[in-house]
């Protein structure tokens, strides 16, 4: 694999988590508590980003969309085993 190629999926990962995380949280943080009356507010705007994404998915083709989700969630999983597996060392190197 083209390290390249992995840095810039880790750095595109990243950046559109923290964008997404924070335009949701900027948006929940300044609308009113009734913008959408009697609807929960983050499923609301959890569906307008659906609608947002979904024409750039409709072009990828779901094959390209469970390709993506799919390297999305094991890119997860793996950084979450490697800060376990970090903690662990740390525990056991710890003289305490």
């Amino acid at each position: 694999m083209e390290p390249e190629a992995v840095r810039a999926l880790t750095e595109q990962a990243l950046r559109t988590g923290m964008m997404l995380s924070r335009l949701v949280g900027d948006l929940l943080d300044e609308l009113p508590e009734d913008a959408f009356a009697g609807e929960d507010q983050v499923e609301v705007l959890f569906e307008m980003l659906i609608g947002t994404i979904a024409p750039v998915a409709e072009a990828a083709g779901i094959e390209q969309v469970r390709a993506a989700t799919a390297l999305l969630g094991a890119m997860s999983d793996r950084v979450l085993a490697d800060l376990h597996a970090a903690m662990r060392l740390a525990e056991e190197d710890d003289p305490a």
